[in-house]
């Protein structure tokens, strides 16, 4: 009986390495894959709040994914390595966490067309949510039962600990995975306001034009929202659902990692796509308003950009984008 759970153990470690692993390698891939355009629609346009955001949940989110893979892979680290690597990883991953909400605030926020009142109510819960999901994570931190789970992971020290049935230190981690109840609840808000602004967009503009047609900028906005909170919940309810887990635990835990690996390339990406179509917006724009110049008024010098661009343009001012 021992054996057989000894070995299963095993199994289950050796699976969670691979994921970890596969994480790591997603995530570095994808950097590496979309870095051209990053240094076109980021580090070549003029900076603002949502590049700081944008750089901070890139790298922090990268870090968390590849640093968990080197943490799962190494295992003769020593304690106090074992223990600062896994502190990093937590971290990095509350603060990828927080960045992309900060940035899904700005969204909404332009959504709704710059409505100061939507601004302060979602800064407000994002502010407490993260104080209370960092304060969990800091009592969490700072109990010494976390010492003996950390250690307990490390292959190295021939320990048993997986599981939460197995370890009894475990339980203290039910501290730090509850803290992902303020991150669900919130995000959901945040879900909820996009789709509300996207169905005032939509009626509006069958109101106006008779059809339903919605601002290409508008579409991205909502669709990688979409795409990026279905990621992250199911990261952060499986998170949470292991505590209340047993056979299912090991499960729960797979589709967990998948899961957070998909969200820490989802998010970044939501702010390249973003500038990649408002700069092609911006230049078929341009090249209509040149056209239609040169057919009315013959003239052979490209005008200045039209009203009708420029707004376009500036609407998404909230998020940090530049308007030229």
């Amino acid at each position: 009986m021992a054996e057989t759970a000894f070995i299963r153990e095993l199994q289950t470690m050796q699976t969670s390495l691979y994921l970890a692993a596969a994480g790591g390698a997603l995530v570095a891939y994808d950097q590496i894959l979309t870095f051209p355009q990053e240094v076109d629609h980021i580090w070549n346009q003029r900076w603002s709040f949502i590049t700081v955001l944008y750089l901070i949940a890139r790298y922090s989110g990268s870090l968390s994914m590849i640093g968990l893979a080197a943490w799962y892979m190494c295992v003769n680290w020593t304690y106090s390595v074992n223990l600062n690597m896994y502190l990093t990883v937590t971290w990095a991953q509350n603060i990828f966490l927080l960045a992309m909400q900060a940035i899904l605030v700005f969204r909404v926020y332009a959504l709704f067309n710059g409505s100061k009142k939507v601004l302060i109510f979602l800064a407000t819960l994002c502010v407490l949510q993260a104080a209370a999901g960092f304060v969990m994570t800091g009592l969490l931190f700072n109990n010494r039962m976390i010492h003996e789970y950390v250690t307990s992971l490390s292959p190295a020290m021939g320990s048993v600990g997986l599981f939460p049935g197995v370890n009894t230190s475990a339980k203290y981690l039910l501290l730090f995975q509850d803290s992902a109840i303020p991150p669900v609840v919130f995000d959901t808000v945040l879900l909820l306001f996009a789709l509300q602004a996207f169905v005032r967009h939509a009626l509006e503009a069958k109101t106006l034009g008779g059809g339903w047609s919605i601002n290409v900028l508008i579409k991205t906005l909502v669709a990688d929202h979409v795409l990026y909170f279905v990621c992250n919940l199911t990261w952060l309810l499986l998170t949470l659902a292991t505590n209340y887990a047993s056979s299912d635990y090991v499960q729960l835990m797979y589709v967990s990692n998948v899961s957070s690996t998909l969200a820490v390339v989802a998010g970044p990406r939501m702010v390249i796509s973003l500038r990649a179509i408002e700069h092609k917006t911006r230049q078929e724009g341009e090249t209509l308003e040149r056209e239609l110049s040169t057919v009315r008024f013959g003239i052979r010098e490209p005008p200045t950009q039209s009203e009708s661009v420029m707004e376009e343009g500036c609407g998404f001012r909230a998020m940090g984008e530049d308007c030229e």
